[in-house]
């Protein structure tokens, strides 16, 4: 099966397929070349989150539940991953998570990723919008780059800040 891509000015996203994610899981290499400090042991762990999701639904589903690699176009490095927890649930909406090399932080690479796939989900009929739960509040990167992408606060405690952009279609 052909896998989407999706391009935006400095930016390309691509699905990894199952086998990709088990390969980077092992350390062993994939077709595009990725950053290292792109690969950290959180990563890792919900890389194999992913493989045991993956593991459970449709191939034609994939796109829901794998991440997406960042890359960079200027020199084809795979600079971080972004992705679903899952298909939209039976609100039609689904959570999204994120990361990117330390290299690249700071320069709008993740405030592109998260807008292009959120206008991938937002062509999916049955997708109402997306979450973001439990951003903790000291990790302001994250926070600025949901407040650049329009997703509203919707919830608040003492660690953690909740999100939510919704479709209006």
């Amino acid at each position: 099966m052909e896998k989407i891509l999706v391009e935006g000015e400095n930016l390309i996203l691509k699905p990894l397929s199952f086998t990709e994610l088990i390969h980077i899981n092992n350390d062993i290499k994939i077709e595009t070349s990725i950053d290292t400090e792109a690969i950290f042991d959180f990563v890792k762990i919900a890389i194999s989150k992913k493989i045991e999701k993956m593991k459970k639904v449709s191939e034609d589903i994939h796109d829901w539940y794998t991440y997406w690699l960042i890359i960079n176009k200027d020199n084809g490095e795979g600079i971080g991953f972004i992705g679903f927890k899952g298909f939209p649930n039976e609100n039609g909406y689904t959570e999204v998570g994120y990361s990117i090399s330390s290299n690249c932080r700071r320069k709008g690479f993740m405030s592109e990723a998260l807008s292009l796939l959120v206008d991938w989900a937002y062509k999916y009929p049955l997708c109402n919008g997306i979450t973001a739960n439990k951003v903790l509040k000291t990790n302001t990167g994250s926070n600025r780059v949901l407040n650049n992408c329009n997703f509203t606060l919707v919830g608040s405690s003492n660690e953690f800040n909740n999100y939510i952009i919704k479709f209006k279609k």
